[in-house]
């Protein structure tokens, strides 16, 4: 069997579970690629410091809010012609982006409400939520579609495939980014920006158009609250934290401090993409093999380290020409294997729920790493504007301190209470 064999679907597969894992390549080809070039646009081109950068990615996340307009664009919509209006969204917020660097007087009322943040960076916070309406909705109804288009024999493998889709745009979108990010010429952005979000708009129409109709279905999970869980709580809040603050303020950070090509960053990302899809497999047998508990504590001592070294890293005595910088770059790039084992706190609940705590606690998982995304970059964007990167970092090794302790703590805790899944629910 070939490498590609497992991206290719049956001859009787649904044409709209085919399009909709086309579209799965373009919408993550598209974000990873506008990702990726974030921290250098903004620091680089538009000048923009670390609270403005926070702003961004605060914008970028509040479109989970939102859910409700794609609800009711569903009651007049079916799920595979919102896919392509949905893609062409994330297209269209894309190429915007490029324009960022000009004050818009339709924005003012804006300016003026938000004064202490850059205008161009509210121009960036705006075409973010538009990319982030798009994209974040796009998989929640393109799965919807697919679990209810699908027998329920195969579901679990189309995913599969419509995963390796995503995955492989996503890389396609940072290897963009990294060819082009190490050439330089006139009007970079613009054909940076051009070439990630056209192919989102005129794919993205024209699938909508050859879409057939779909009966949208809702599944309604009863959200329960055990106090029980709270360091469940506590590890998943605090997990997507500290992979924000490494990853996006890091990233920043070499090219705010140490001036690094957009080149070097599209690296970091091709690099940690590529170390997750080839090593989640090895990650998953550790796990089952050496246990999550000691998986899990290896995880938060390594991004410990991490941070400490960002924080030696953020000092006077260390300029912008210093080889740190290439240390960082390797640090940024090889925490994506960390990541890999974020999915043992999922494992946990398995060990100490219920059926129906599972479900409940699978959805707060998804929101508590909703919130961080809304709360961490704004608010580590006004530690900086007061502390400097020390407190950026200094927040992160809190962060990961607090994790590790939990981790040290969490099996003891369930084990020593005695609960028994099966006598609940």
């Amino acid at each position: 069997m070939s490498l590609f064999s497992f991206f290719r679907f049956e001859e009787k597969t649904d044409k709209k579970i085919k399009i909709a894992a086309n579209l799965s390549f373009l919408a993550c080809f598209g974000a990873a690629g506008w990702i990726a070039s974030t921290m250098s646009f903004s620091a680089v081109e538009l000048k923009l410091n670390v609270l403005d950068f926070g702003f961004i990615l605060t914008s970028n996340e509040l479109a989970v809010i939102f859910g409700f307009l794609i609800s009711l664009l569903l009651s007049y919509i079916s799920e595979s012609r919102l896919l392509g209006i949905l893609v062409s969204m994330a297209g269209t917020g894309i190429i915007l982006t490029a324009l960022a660097g000009f004050e818009n007087p339709i924005f003012g009322f804006l300016y003026s409400i938000f004064n202490g943040i850059h205008p161009f960076a509210i121009n960036m916070g705006i075409f973010a939520f538009l990319l982030s309406l798009s994209t974040e909705y796009f998989e929640m109804s393109r799965d919807s579609l697919v679990k209810h288009s699908t027998d329920s024999s195969i579901t679990a493998i189309i995913l599969s495939k419509i995963s390796a889709y995503s995955l492989l745009g996503t890389a396609a979108g940072y290897l963009v980014v990294t060819i082009l990010g190490f050439l330089s010429f006139d009007y970079f952005y613009y054909v940076l920006y051009g070439l990630l979000g056209l192919p989102l708009i005129v794919i993205g129409i024209m699938s909508s158009k050859q879409a057939e109709a779909a009966k949208a279905l809702k599944e309604n999970v009863e959200l329960i609250i055990r106090g029980k869980f709270f360091n469940f709580y506590i590890l998943t809040f605090c997990t997507a934290a500290l992979n924000i603050v490494m990853v996006f303020f890091g990233a920043f950070f070499l090219v705010y401090k140490f001036e690094m090509r957009l080149g070097f960053i599209g690296l970091i990302f091709l690099l940690h993409s590529g170390l997750v899809f080839f090593l989640r497999r090895k990650a998953t047998e550790l796990m089952k093999s050496k246990g999550e508990d000691l998986t899990m504590k290896i995880r938060y001592a390594v991004s410990l380290l991490f941070f400490i070294i960002l924080l030696i890293a953020s000092a006077p005595f260390v300029d912008k020409d210093s080889f740190m910088k290439y240390v960082l770059l390797g640090i940024l790039a090889l925490y994506g294997t960390t990541t890999l084992f974020d999915n043992a706190i999922k494992s946990f609940i398995s060990y100490f729920a219920s059926p129906n705590e599972q479900r409940s606690n699978l959805m707060i998982y998804t929101k508590l790493i909703q919130i961080a995304k809304i709360t961490i970059p704004i608010l580590t964007g006004i530690f900086w504007h007061y502390l400097d990167f020390y407190a950026v970092f200094a927040f992160g090794a809190i962060l990961s301190a607090v994790c590790l302790l939990v981790a040290f703590k969490i099996y003891a805790a369930y084990n020593d209470s005695g609960n028994n899944p099966a006598e609940e629910g």
